[in-house]
């Protein structure tokens, strides 16, 4: 009998110490819910975070194309004025966007020199067609040491009113006080007139050579945004990649009556869209994620759109001066 009681106790304890199969059932079951709901608020989570990746990405891009664009877009006419027919600022449209260009006179840390013609012997004036040390060379005063022009440097040729584009090939020089710039052929620069087109010819005592350096924004065939501020010696720029999925690059000139237009036209009769009308510019740029995402836009690639309005400083200056 005691060895009976004993092992009736020693089952009671059993009993009490353990889990009822209702309570284990029970147990699962709630430990199951617990973790479905950790396990959904992981993925969630997950979504949210690959979402604000990709979100943050676009919007990084954004923001770096619109603050490059704004800090170049000041330095428009920095010491070179529009002019009716030539405009510090440029835009024309492209198969696969705009092409945006802004010229300025550089400081290194002082402004760029003009540097006046060395006359050849003689007194015509003007002088007859073509350069003074060969058709497609000027030979320039060198005041400054060392000199600043070098191969593939973009300068203007200013000659009374009129205005043409050189950009250059070789650069020798002659003397401690004269250099020879010998440019490329070609008739246009960046849409602008360039060497001796149209039959310009040489003032004697009022034509001058000055570097001017390019700001070139544009799209190549795989929607990647390039800035450059070089040409290579055939007039194509020589950039860099500036930001990567740019599906467009749309910009609008706003001239000073408030039309918004894709282009300057000085050769119309409208004396309204000139080049020396232009006084801000409408810029919408669209960026498109890296990649597809399932968790994130319901499966779609992810865009976004910003447009700027940017009015140049030196451009309001040149209409307030008129």
């Amino acid at each position: 009998m005691l060895a009976r009681a004993s092992v009736d106790s020693t089952r009671k304890l059993w009993a009490s110490n353990g889990f009822t199969f209702v309570e284990l059932i029970v147990a699962l079951s709630l430990g199951a819910v617990v973790l479905a709901g950790a396990i959904g608020y992981m993925i969630r989570e997950m979504r949210t975070l690959a979402g604000n990746d990709i979100r943050q990405g676009l919007t990084r891009n954004g923001r770096y194309v619109g603050v490059s664009l704004r800090h170049d877009l000041q330095k428009a006419g920095i010491e070179i004025t529009s002019t009716t027919d030539f405009g510090t600022i440029n835009v024309w449209p492209g198969t696969q966007g705009d092409t945006l260009v802004i010229f300025h006179v550089p400081y290194m840390p002082e402004m760029a020199p003009p540097h006046p013609l060395q006359p050849p012997l003689g007194s015509d004036n003007p002088l007859p067609a073509g350069g003074t040390c060969g058709p497609r060379c000027i030979e320039v005063v060198k005041d400054t040491t060392p000199l600043e022009l070098s191969v593939g440097d973009l300068a203007r040729m200013q000659i009374l009113e009129t205005r043409r584009l050189l950009l250059l090939e070789d650069v020798n020089t002659t003397s401690d006080t004269s250099v020879e710039l010998s440019f490329t052929e070609a008739s246009q620069v960046l849409r602008q007139p360039a060497g001796f087109t149209g039959g310009v010819l040489l003032d004697r005592f009022g034509t001058y050579v000055q570097e001017v350096s390019p700001i070139i924004y544009y799209l190549d065939d795989e929607e990647q945004l390039h800035r450059a501020f070089r040409l290579n010696l055939n007039g194509s720029p020589d950039g860099h990649i500036l930001a990567y999925g740019v599906e467009e690059f749309d910009v609008k000139l706003v001239f000073a009556d408030d039309d918004e237009l894709d282009r300057a036209d000085p050769t119309d009769t409208d004396d309204s869209n000139d080049y020396d009308d232009i006084v801000a510019l409408r810029i919408r740029v669209t960026l498109k994620a890296k990649r597809i995402d399932p968790r994130v836009n319901q499966g779609q690639l992810l865009r976004k759109s910003y447009e700027w309005t940017i009015s140049p400083r030196n451009l309001r200056y040149e209409k307030q001066r008129l």
